[in-house]
């Protein structure tokens, strides 16, 4: 029999770092040990019988010893199993069990014995699929499961959205996984992002499991899109927008100073200042969440910040210590489309604070993933020749496609966004195309290819005003002189609201693979089931790109090595692809907040590796950037 006290050790390793302990705990018995349950008098089944009396008695006195035992170093308790969703199951609702206050056990003495030796102490009592209303008044937070991130706050509260429902804070816990305590990413991180930005816009909380092993390691992939969905929120990363205080989309009104010092960490080596009251600057923006990042500092003052001409927070900018390039504000869950934020010095200040200024460094906009539009979508229109014939199963967006060899058809499709983007295919037998916008020829496109890749991006076009646009595409009479035909297809167009973020796979004729690299990978985990990889020193993939943040894709394993990370010919970090377990399409290197324009990734197999790797290889899968 084990003597360890875990719940102290597990506040001994955590308290250092200010992390809170909140023990998990069933309300019934563990389900896997049936002695417990024998001698405790639970009856089994738990799923098809309610708690009796005698054993709420029993466990509520182990809660309260347990309580009493470890005091304020536990913060919280979440008991689960009280579900009252079990009629959908064919069960019985086993919170009945806890709802009838006239006996001595009910959800009241449940909450006080765990509240006994903490009287600040969560509880929490979960009702299974069900986040919508609590069970009990004598719980702090209602913990409600879901299997599908759908349900928001809204649905059981009004605006301004209050954080309590019914006296209890709307919170919910979802599987990052494909199940509980699964490998697997089960959402998209810009769909999670865009999620949990509606959630705590509306005050609520989501409490996301991923996989934990028996060490207590999180799974690699699964960290990483935490990390990720935690920049996402922050405003970094592909999905997310950066714009300089220099940039002519600030609007400043009132004094205002740019002479900062230069390389002392700024954005871009600039930045913005004021001391005098009334002083604002605005900055028009289309997106879903907006970050203001800026200055704090023993000599800051005051700030107004409105959104929409509403004023949403006041915040002071004062720091005993200055911090530069610091988030100062940050407003999440908008709704997609035009805002503006509006920051406007105030005349008072910290009382320790020694001055008033007040400074903008950048805002970082979430402007979303793209929408896509299939080529089979009415709101395209084709005039001339497009026959549709193309073989399924192969790739193809939608597993349709529209194809042109005739000189002048056209594709026109309109929309309303700031970029768009046009994929289809390019191949030994394409041709060219001209592509307008608002009827205007911006480009000539070659589509011939020696090898032929589907679905795939021919055409971007950035930093469109707001509003409608019309993008025509229009073969061409003439080819490329290699090329054997003259096909012109469409598969999809995606919009973007702002700045799009690209895809780009490992088969992407503007890859650049030198020394001795292999394709013949295989599996659906990889990015159109396709991949490079090497083991020989010195053999390199080199990429440009076009945004301010990009992410390579590759691959971890037992018998993966190292590699070298170069941005524009400068080494940038030395990654480590060795994991214990197969981890693949995760991003294994990420850089934000690069200068706005070209960029070149250049990635460099190493000579070593991790001591306990059994090979050196280095996988490409993938390109991420905006």
């Amino acid at each position: 029999m084990s003597t360890r006290d875990l719940p102290m050790d597990l506040y001994d390793a955590l308290a250092p770092y200010g992390i809170k302990l909140m023990l998990y705990l069933p309300a019934r018995t563990p389900s896997d040990d049936p002695d417990v349950g024998d001698i405790l008098g639970d009856p089994a089944p738990i799923y098809d019988h309610l708690a009796t009396q005698d054993f709420q008695a029993k466990w509520e006195s182990i809660i309260q010893e347990w309580s009493d035992r470890y005091g304020s170093k536990v913060a919280g308790w979440w008991f689960d199993g009280t579900y009252n969703n079990g009629a959908q199951y064919g069960k019985p609702d086993i919170s009945q069990a806890y709802t009838d206050y006239t006996k001595a056990h009910n959800f009241q003495t449940f909450a006080a014995a765990a509240k006994h030796g903490n009287a600040n102490a969560i509880v929490a009592f979960d009702p299974g699929l069900a986040v919508d209303l609590p069970m009990t008044t004598h719980a702090d937070y209602i913990t409600g499961e879901q299997n599908q991130l759908s349900i928001l706050p809204s649905q059981a509260n009004a605006a301004p959205y209050t954080r309590w429902i019914g006296g209890i804070q709307w919170s919910e816990t979802a599987y990052q996984g494909n199940d509980w305590n699964s490998f697997g990413l089960k959402y998209t991180t810009p769909y999670i992002v865009d999620y949990l930005s509606k959630v705590t816009n509306q005050n609520g909380v989501l409490s996301f499991g991923p996989h934990v092993d028996k060490t207590g390691n999180i799974n690699a992939p699964q960290l990483a899109q935490l990390v990720a969905i935690k920049n996402g929120l922050l405003g970094k990363g592909p999905g997310v927008q950066v714009t300089d205080d220099a940039d002519a989309a600030f609007t400043y009104t009132g004094t205002w100073g740019t002479s900062i010092p230069s390389g002392t960490g700024y954005y871009s080596n600039t930045g913005h200042f004021t001391k005098t009251p009334g002083s604002y600057v605005q900055y028009a923006f289309n997106g879903t969440n907006v970050v203001w990042s800026g200055v704090k500092g023993p000599d800051h003052g005051t700030a107004d910040v409105y959104i929409d001409n509403v004023l949403d927070q006041s915040v002071n900018l004062y720091a005993a210590n200055r911090f530069v390039d610091t988030e100062i504000y940050s407003k999440t869950g908008l709704t997609p489309g035009s805002h503006t934020i509006k920051i406007v010095a105030r005349s008072d200040k910290d009382a320790a604070s020694t001055d008033y200024y007040v400074e903008v460094d950048r805002m970082n906009v979430t402007t979303g993933m793209p929408t896509a539009t299939d080529d089979a979508a009415s709101g395209i229109a084709y005039s001339g020749t497009w026959p549709t014939s193309i073989p399924t199963g192969t790739g193809y967006y939608g597993d349709t496609g529209h194809f042109s060899t005739t000189s002048a058809s056209y594709a026109q499709y309109t929309f309303t966004g700031k970029s768009i983007e046009w994929y289809g295919v390019l191949g030994p037998d394409h041709g060219k195309a001209d592509v307008y916008i608002d009827g205007t020829l911006d480009q000539t496109v070659d589509l011939y290819n020696a090898e032929r890749y589907i679905d795939t991006l021919l055409y971007t076009k950035r930093d469109l005003s707001a509003g409608s646009h019309t993008i025509k595409i229009v073969a061409r009479s003439d080819r490329n002189a290699s090329s054997v035909g003259s096909y012109v297809e469409v598969d999809r167009f995606n919009v973007s609201q702002g700045t799009p973020v690209v895809t780009r796979d490992d088969t992407h004729p503007s890859w650049n693979y030198a020394g001795t690299w292999l394709t013949s990978v295989s599996g659906v985990d990889y990015y159109k089931h396709t991949g490079h990889y090497t083991t020989t020193a010195g053999s390199y993939a080199e990429a440009s790109f076009t945004g301010t943040s990009v992410e390579w894709v590759g691959k971890l394993d037992a018998d993966h090595g190292k590699a070298d990370v170069y941005i524009d010919g400068t080494l940038d970090r030395t990654v480590d692809l060795y994991s214990p377990n197969r981890h693949t399409g995760i991003t294994v290197y990420s850089k934000q907040d690069l200068p706005s324009g070209n960029h070149t990734i250049k990635i460099v197999a190493r000579s070593d590796k991790n001591v306990i790797a059994t090979n050196y290889y280095v996988e490409v899968d993938a390109l991420i950037y905006q």
